[in-house]
């Protein structure tokens, strides 16, 4: 059944009482009242309105303004649906909340997997083997031209005489002595770290 508010009365009891206790009045949504005011141009209290007004300091109302066009609104009363109808709702449509019963599709286990399928995996593996490990690549000076420097050197000397022109900046040498790709390990005296001249570097 249609709900027909006048603009005059509505501005009334819009401003004598709360949005929800006219939409209970007439059976209407908060949002049908505000949708009304909205349409009839009528003014509705701001927010805290009816705080001041319990505490006896109510703000002026403003007037209602003058309006040109229909004076009325009509609101739709939707019926409440049937206690049946909405029961069959919910068990025709589970909650999407609701936890899956587990029982129905038990994970298969994985060591039972494995065992029954340990013949199949083993002939998967002999047609496959796992590449071979290359060996880590070595750089080092010669034994001829190790003989001819100091046992021990500078770590920046070292890799000017391993990399000639292309040896890497001093942070780089520090960077692989700490990463121990510098073997023999070497020495740290004073500042400056010393490498022995026949050390090699181990990728």
């Amino acid at each position: 059944m249609d709900v027909i508010l006048d603009r005059e009365e509505l501005y009334r009891e819009v401003w004598s009482a709360t949005v929800s206790a006219v939409a209970r009045k007439y059976d209407l949504t908060d949002y049908d009242i505000r949708k009304a005011c909205f349409a009839l141009d009528v003014p509705t209290p701001i927010q805290g309105y009816w705080a001041k007004v319990k505490a006896g300091n109510p703000p002026p109302v403003p007037p209602l303004p003058k309006k040109r066009g229909a004076s009325t609104f009509t609101c739709e009363r939707k019926p409440p649906l049937p206690v049946g109808a909405v029961v069959a709702r919910k068990a025709r449509s589970p909650s999407a909340n609701a936890r899956p019963d587990k029982t129905k599709s038990k994970p298969e286990e994985l060591v039972d997997w494995v065992l029954r399928n340990s013949a199949e995996l083993a002939a998967e593996k002999a047609e496959n083997p796992p590449p071979s490990r290359q060996p880590r690549p070595r750089h080092r000076l010669s034994p001829a031209d190790a003989a001819k420097q100091p046992r021990y050197v500078p770590l920046e000397i070292w890799g000017k005489l391993l990399f000639g022109e292309y040896a890497p900046h001093i942070n780089t040498l520090r960077r692989w002595v700490h990463d121990g790709h510098i073997q023999p390990q070497p020495k740290k005296m004073g500042k400056y770290w010393f490498v022995k001249v026949d050390a090699e570097y181990v990728a």
